[in-house]
Formats: structure tokens, C-alpha cells, sequence
């Protein structure tokens, strides 16, 4: 059972506007604990800012903000404010910056990264930052801050979220219209849509149609919640029951009749966006906005949204956990204005101007989360309520080795299976041995 019922609660909010609860309040990690969530309050900035002038380094590692989302959503409402704090924007990799003496005084991260940060002990605990300044964490979706809990052990908190994302599995209306396959259910599990895929994978005349593009293997250990690095013997980990479990099922789809093109055993999410020979596309909801954009499609073809697809013996869970954070190096001598930044950008009026560009908002605001992809009109008729059916899914522990350790499972494992042949354990254990020799041995 899912600890914190995060989908219930944001498809009330979101889209039916019923009322918030505390159900989770005895879990949260500062004041205000007999609170309803539905009159949490923003940041009472209690403690005004008296730094004098400061220029901040902000370095984004993986959050995806644009330059002029960061002077939309950073540099320009902090200046309002505090015209004395500039923000600069780099997008320098966290090594480069630290060789060169120049630490960024901000880091912008994916939750999925934050172990990267914290192997080059940059994040400050704010832990007393946020009980100084008020911060009540009860604003904020409960999933979000357990999984901000868990990565500090429970003894830390090491970022302020400032933007979410939500797994959705987009479906081509025409295509199962054409070939009279129902459409998916608001709650479909990846086996289901196995079924379906089989049915839609075609060819008709000389088109030919695809029926799931089903993504990366390292998003679904993600999702099933299967590390890839074990912390405790310190070493790459890629041949467990549950290792094998899941890359059987992607061989599945990929084995498909027709999925496969000689050697191309992943496609392009372009087939799905501007071809339109893909009948299933699961990713993110927040990407959906410039995936329709760049193809410029949104209202060439009938599509609907419903939840990412789940696991069989882990239904409550669609794709993993994803939230962006800002987080405080704790070297840095502007750590006060650094503060007054992370107050902004979880402001209500920062948070709606985040939800409209399609951004979704942490808070658990119903105003706020209404306005969701607003200036963009993308989801205006849309089942977006079904997405919420199914709770983000909590990570497996992170480490410095996960992004090559996934990327070898990525390109050179799949590959052997798929298109040498290679039976799954034999790649597998490949794939340990050398992201052992070759990843984790030389840093």
C-alpha cells in the first residue's frame, strides 16, 4: 500500500477540486503538524534580507530550465525584490566549476542526481534554513518530501523543490480506431499493454505502425525500483532475479514481429509526435508541451493521456519519482541570498507562473495546479485526471556510478540481447563485469 496517496490527492486537486487533506501531516519534518494541508500557508519570510550586494553562480545540472525560464522563474523575481542579488546561469558541469575555484553558490538537480552533488559534498542541510524562514513543508506534495528525507537519511534536507513531473503514457486514437483495438483504460499494467502492442505492431500497406515505444531499460529499474549500484560491497549490481525480470519483459516488446528493423531496436519518439505510426508513447507529462510543439501536430490527429503504465505485482506505481531541486552549497559565502532565492521560486505567485508554462507546480494548491500547461491550451479536453491514478514510484538508492552504469545498460547490454543474441543472464553479467572494471574501478 502506498504510504502517501500523492495520485488520489493531486486528481482531486488538479482536476475535481475537492478538498485537501492532513492525512499525511504526522509525517512531515517541521512545524505546523496538526495543520490542514488546505490551509498551509506560504513562506512567512521572517527574516528579510541584509546581505548587501551578491552575485550568484546558479548551475544547472539536469533540470531542463531554459534561459528564459531562469529569468523567468529565478533571476527576474528575485530582482524584484532584492535588486542587490543578481543571478548568473551556468550550465558547466559541477566538476569543471570546482577545478577552475569558481563553485556555483546554487545547484539545480533532478532528485535522481542528487547523490552526484552530494559525492562532491556541495549540498548545505537546510534543514535550520527552513525552520528560520518558516518554510512549511506541508505545501508541498508529501511524496516529494519523503523522497527529499530518504536521500538526507532522515538526518538532512538538502534541496527545496521547486518543479515536478509525472509519468503519462500518450495513445494515438486513430491508430487503434483504425485496427479496432480498444483504447487503453485510465490504469493499464505494462503486461496489458504488451497485448495491445502485439495487435498494433503492423504493417498496412506501406506504412508501418508500431504499437509502444517502451523506453529505456534503466527508466523501468528505476520504476521497479532495482539499483544498479550496491553501496555496500561497493560495486555494480546488475544480475539479480529482479535485474533479469525486467529486462525479460522489454525484450518482449522490443521481440515483438515488426517492432525491430535489422539492427534498430529503439525508435524515435518523432514516430509517435510527427510520423504518427506509434500507437503508444509512455514519458513524461511535462515534456508532452514541447514534444508537440516541436512537431508542430497537437491538432492533426485524435490523442488522449492515461496513467504510465504499472508492474503487475507493483500496481500502485507508475514511473519513478521526479521532482527538480535548488540546493545551497554550503561553501558558499552568499548563503543568505541564496536563501532568499529558494523563498522566490516557491512562492505561490513563482509556482503558477512554473504551472503555466507547463512546469508542474510541487505545492499541493488547487488554484495553482488548475492552471497547469495553461499558456500552452495543450490539455484542454484531455483525460489528464487518469494520470493521477497511480503514485510516482519511490528510487532505488543513487550513486556517483548510476548515469554510465545506465547508460552501458542502455546501449552496449540491450543491444546484445536484441541484436547479438545473447540470452539475458550471459548480458547481464557482461554488463556487471564491465561497468566493474571499467566504471567503478577507475573512479
Amino acid at each position: 500500500m502506498n504510504k502517501y496517496p500523492i495520485a488520489a490527492k493531486s486528481l482531486a486537486i488538479l482536476l475535481i477540486g475537492a478538498s485537501l487533506t492532513a492525512a499525511c501531516a504526522k509525517n512531515e519534518p517541521t512545524g505546523g503538524q496538526n495543520e490542514p494541508a488546505s490551509k498551509a500557508e506560504a513562506p512567512k519570510n521572517t527574516t528579510e534580507y541584509k546581505g548587501g550586494p551578491a552575485d550568484l553562480l546558479v548551475q544547472d545540472i539536469n533540470t531542463g530550465t531554459t534561459d528564459e525560464q531562469f529569468k523567468k522563474f529565478f533571476a527576474d523575481p528575485i530582482k524584484a525584490k532584492y535588486p542587490q542579488i543578481n543571478l548568473v546561469q551556468t550550465r558547466d558541469s559541477l566538476d569543471k566549476l570546482l577545478t577552475a575555484g569558481t563553485p556555483p553558490d546554487i545547484v539545480l538537480v533532478s532528485n535522481p542526481s542528487l547523490g552526484t552533488v552530494q559525492e562532491a559534498n556541495v549540498p548545505e542541510d537546510l534543514t535550520q534554513m527552513i525552520k528560520t524562514y518558516g518554510v512549511n513543508l506541508q505545501r508541498f506534495e508529501p511524496a516529494i518530501v519523503d523522497q527529499l528525507n530518504q536521500l538526507g537519511d532522515n538526518k538532512a534536507f538538502y534541496g527545496i523543490p521547486f518543479a515536478m513531473n509525472y509519468g503519462v503514457l500518450t495513445y494515438n486514437k486513430d491508430i487503434f480506431d483504425k485496427f479496432g483495438v480498444p483504447y487503453p483504460k485510465d490504469v493499464n499494467t505494462w503486461e496489458e499493454l504488451y497485448e495491445k502492442a502485439n495487435r498494433l505492431t503492423r504493417t498496412e500497406g506501406d506504412v508501418k505502425y508500431i504499437g509502444i515505444l517502451p523506453g529505456a531499460l534503466s527508466s523501468m529499474y528505476w520504476q521497479y525500483g532495482v539499483p544498479v549500484f550496491d553501496k555496500t560491497k561497493k560495486s555494480a549490481t546488475l544480475t539479480s532475479d529482479q535485474h533479469v525480470k525486467v529486462l525479460t519483459l522489454l525484450k518482449q516488446f522490443f521481440a515483438t514481429p515488426g517492432y525491430m528493423d535489422k539492427t534498430t531496436y529503439a525508435h524515435s519518439p518523432n514516430l509517435f509526435f510527427k510520423e504518427q505510426r506509434v500507437a503508444m508513447y509512455p514519458g513524461w507529462v511535462a515534456s508532452l508541451i514541447s514534444m508537440f510543439t516541436t512537431a508542430g501536430t497537437k491538432d492533426s490527429f485524435k490523442w488522449d493521456v492515461v496513467s504510465h503504465p504499472t508492474f503487475g505485482d507493483k500496481p500502485n506505481y507508475g514511473r519513478s519519482i521526479d521532482f527538480h531541486m535548488a540546493v545551497v552549497n554550503k561553501s558558499s559565502k552568499n548563503r543568505e541570498a541564496a536563501y532568499q532565492v529558494l523563498l522566490s521560486i516557491i512562492s505561490d505567485e513563482v509556482q503558477t507562473n512554473i504551472s503555466k508554462a507547463g512546469r508542474m507546480s510541487v505545492l499541493k494548491n488547487e488554484a495553482i495546479l488548475n492552471t497547469f500547461g495553461a499558456e500552452s491550451g495543450l490539455f484542454e479536453g484531455k483525460n489528464l485526471k487518469a494520470i493521477f491514478k497511480v503514485s510516482p514510484a519511490p528510487l532505488p538508492e543513487a550513486s556517483k556510478y548510476d548515469a554510465k552504469i545506465n547508460s552501458l545498460l542502455n546501449d552496449e547490454v540491450v543491444k546484445d540481447v536484441m541484436v547479438n543474441g545473447t540470452d539475458i543472464v550471459s548480458a547481464l553479467r557482461k554488463g556487471e563485469e564491465k561497468a566493474n572494471k571499467e566504471i567503478v574501478s577507475v573512479q
